[in-house]
């Protein structure tokens, strides 16, 4: 009888009542099929509808197998174009992100800065891109500095944002510890300040990389000899969609990488 009622009361969930390394087995098992089998069902989904589109209205996409028979026939090609557009990129983005910090920590130590830097910064925010590439071509030529420019111009604005947010979110009662303890105000800066606004600084960089990457392949449609946008804009003149597509893929993959290699120096360095 006290078997049966032992049975009866007992409410432990079955799961629960697996081995350790049963209950991690599945939950690895679940974590995969969340991150890895959910996109890939839906990038199955989007490849079936890009096809049917292809096939049905063939002057929109091409077809993914023509993609990638171009891509194979010539890979040398689409990579020393890519190469020349991340370099542009990335040389701004240093730029942009650096000028962008300094100025988010001057415009934190001295209020009055604000007034004087926001304006010009939301200027060069709202300036379309497409407006400024053929000035500067026309200021600079035909070299890569007008690309690093509008690279740098690009990264700068998130960038900033995310600096005077990050810098500013500290918690009062650690700055207050901190002033107590007559700390100055270069400590406060380095050891407060900074390890504070990390996440922020992290999260502006993302963004600060995709306008990057963006701006770079934006600027190559006027003027440039190589670079993504360049290809894109040639690809465009040859109607020549397998070309046009397989570039616009490269640009999208690498600025995914890189945001990648960001999200991982981020789970290196802030751990909390």
């Amino acid at each position: 009888m006290s078997n049966i009622d032992t049975a009866s009361t007992d409410t432990t969930p079955a799961q629960d009542r697996l081995p350790a390394s049963r209950r991690q087995a599945m939950g690895i098992a679940k974590d995969l099929a969340l991150h890895v089998g959910a996109p890939l069902l839906l990038f199955l989904v989007l490849a079936v509808a890009w096809e049917w589109t292809a096939l049905t209205f063939t002057s929109v996409l091409p077809p993914i197998h023509e993609i990638a028979e171009d891509i194979a026939s010539r890979p040398d090609f689409y990579f020393e174009n890519l190469l020349a557009t991340v370099r542009s990129a990335m040389i701004g983005l240093v730029i942009g992100v650096v000028v962008a910090v300094l100025l988010g920590a001057a415009i934190v130590h001295f209020t009055f800065l604000r007034a004087a830097i926001m304006p010009v910064a939301l200027l060069l925010n709202v300036t379309p891109i497409v407006a400024i590439a053929p000035a500067l071509v026309v200021a600079f030529g035909f070299s890569d500095l007008p690309r690093i420019v509008i690279a740098a111009i690009s990264a700068f604005f998130p960038m900033l944002i995310n600096s005077i947010t990050g810098l500013r979110a500290v918690d009062p009662q650690a700055l207050e510890v901190f002033r107590a303890m007559a700390a100055s105000s270069r400590e406060i800066f380095l050891r407060l300040r900074i390890p504070s606004s990390l996440p922020y600084l992290f999260a502006g960089l993302r963004l600060s990389v995709t306008a990057a990457m963006v701006g770079a392949v934006v600027s190559e449609f006027t003027g440039a000899s190589r670079g993504i946008g360049a290809v894109i804009v040639s690809a465009t003149t040859y109607l020549n969609l397998p070309q046009m597509w397989a570039a616009i893929l490269f640009s999208a993959v690498t600025t995914l990488c890189l945001l990648g290699i960001i999200g991982l120096v981020e789970r290196l360095i802030v751990r909390w």
